[in-house]
């Protein structure tokens, strides 16, 4: 039996701007934070209420910035570790004629894959911190509202629109 399950995200608003780095655009953009009221559902049926969620979301590519869009450099580490453990299992593996093709291919695909990702790896400089990035980025520092034009309001150390209620960050 199929269960299908998810969630809704109902009244999307917009609540914050800023500065930040996208990591899944690697460039500076501004982020807008978006409040949506979350609900789980079954079968398309509104269950769980989860009440209000803040998420932050490039205003280029439309994803979270702070999450990453490729492979992380440890878990390459560990996919040449596995490789190299392959070749190692699979040529110390006695020949057995049932499945001596399969056994030939990951012989030979193995050892190398695992000087290719060895290549890669060494020829490839880590890259850095997300915390680097965001620091070498001057916080947003807008006069006007960046979604309906408005002049910003500066209340104590706080800048928010007056029609639509964005908040500078």
């Amino acid at each position: 039996m199929v269960i299908i399950y998810g969630v809704y995200r109902w009244k999307p608003k917009r609540g914050a701007f800023r500065n930040d780095y996208c990591l899944r655009c690697n460039a500076p953009r501004r982020a807008v934070q978006i409040r949506t009221f979350r609900v789980g559902h079954i079968f398309w049926i509104p269950l769980i209420p989860a009440g209000f969620w803040k998420d932050w979301s490039c205003t280029v590519c439309g994803r979270d910035p702070h999450k990453i869009g490729k492979t992380r450099r440890g878990f390459r580490w560990v996919g040449l570790f596995i490789l190299l453990l392959f070749t190692a299992l699979f040529w110390v593996m006695p020949f057995d004629l049932e499945i001596g093709t399969m056994t030939w291919i990951i012989r030979v695909a193995a050892p190398v894959g695992a000087v290719l990702t060895l290549t890669h790896l060494l020829r490839t400089s880590p890259e850095p911190s997300l915390a680097s990035r965001l620091a070498m980025i001057p916080p947003a520092s807008d006069t006007a509202c960046p979604f309906c034009g408005t002049q910003l309001l500066i209340l104590a150390s706080q800048c928010s629109c007056p029609t639509c209620g964005v908040v500078r960050i």
